[in-house]
């Protein structure tokens, strides 16, 4: 799916697993490890990218995706939310 923010303007299509294992700490420092699927997936994988330092720019592999949230809006983004739905629809909500 297409995710993309922090980078003024411009969007770009960036690959994410659509499951994923998490394993970390709780507030009290003991192990968790839990599965995410779908969109949830994404959110993950892009806000570990904030902790990493990563932009979603670094992740982009065809530079042809990139645009304005103008050209976004007008050519891709019914694309984009059928493709969403698509997700939602096979990996829950």
């Amino acid at each position: 799916y297409e995710g993309c923010l922090s980078v003024p303007d411009l969007r770009g299509r960036v690959d994410r697993w659509m499951h994923i294992q998490i394993e970390a700490w709780d507030r009290d420092g003991s192990p968790i490890r839990f599965d995410v699927r779908g969109l949830t997936a994404g959110t993950f994988q892009h806000e570990f990218d904030h902790l990493q330092g990563t932009l979603f720019v670094d992740r982009v592999t065809d530079s042809s995706t990139f645009c304005t949230w103008a050209n976004f809006d007008r050519y891709h983004r019914d694309a984009f939310i059928a493709e969403a739905e698509a997700v939602v629809s096979r990996y829950g909500g």
